[in-house]
């Protein structure tokens, strides 16, 4: 195969054309620069199939802003809790579901071949945990 064969048209995703022959350093400032953004196209999908799922996010996301609000009470001189205490003991339950962190490193002690695919479950893992420990760490 010559690297000037896949110059020109051929098209990669919907509006994702072909780079030309660069170097490794070129393909990803390539496809910084030129991936088009993630949609439904770019999975072979019709342009609405996300609206279904946007549309029960956005409700969850308002229902949930929803409860936070603070409410008034018909009830005077009882304790009325603030948006705060709600949101802390929305917080707490949620803490209280979820399972107790993993020890990756016995967990990657244990994996006898290291082949790409547990690496990659690997990583996935320590991203996750990365990601979620600044929103739990509050």
């Amino acid at each position: 195969m010559h690297p000037d064969q896949l110059d020109g048209e051929l098209l990669l995703a919907p509006g994702f054309s072909t780079p030309p022959n660069l170097d490794y350093q070129g393909y990803h400032w390539y496809i910084t620069d030129n991936l088009p953004s993630e949609s439904p196209v770019l999975y072979g999908l019709h342009p609405n199939a996300e609206i279904g799922f946007l549309t029960a996010t956005s409700e969850t996301l308002f229902r949930t802003v929803f409860e936070l609000q603070p409410r008034e009470s018909g009830q005077t001189g009882g304790p009325v809790a603030t948006r705060e205490d709600k949101i802390k003991a929305l917080v707490d339950d949620i803490m209280e579901k979820l399972p107790d962190a993993f020890n990756m490193t016995e967990i990657m002690g244990k994996v006898e071949e290291r082949t790409p695919y547990v690496v990659v479950a690997f990583q996935a893992s320590l991203n996750a945990y990365l990601i979620s420990m600044p929103i739990f760490n509050m």
